[in-house]
């Protein structure tokens, strides 16, 4: 949908900040622009960006999704440590928020 949100989970444009939107709408077109050149692994791989801010969060897809199906409200934000640090029903690879 066009606010980023999936069927059954709403949008989060306007539930966090203006930084955190941008970067959002950002890493999910990053998403879609790398499914769309064929430069995924399926649902093998990731992305993933820094929320700006105080917060050492960051984002990354759900797993289980394709990058061509990633949104800015589907993608989940982490801590350092892969603690998801937001209400979302996805849940992510910890092969994404640990260096390898």
């Amino acid at each position: 949908m066009a606010d980023g949100s999936l069927p059954g989970v709403g949008s989060l444009k306007g539930k966090v900040s203006e930084a955190e939107w941008k970067a959002r709408v950002d890493l999910a077109a990053l998403y879609r622009l790398v499914a769309l050149h064929g430069w995924d692994d399926m649902i093998f791989t990731h992305i993933s960006a820094r929320i700006p801010g105080p917060e050492h969060h960051f984002l990354i897809n759900p797993y289980g999704f394709y990058f061509d199906e990633i949104t800015a409200s589907s993608l989940v934000k982490v801590d350092l440590e892969g603690n998801i640090v937001q209400d979302t029903p996805y849940f992510i690879n910890p092969a994404g928020f640990t260096i390898h």
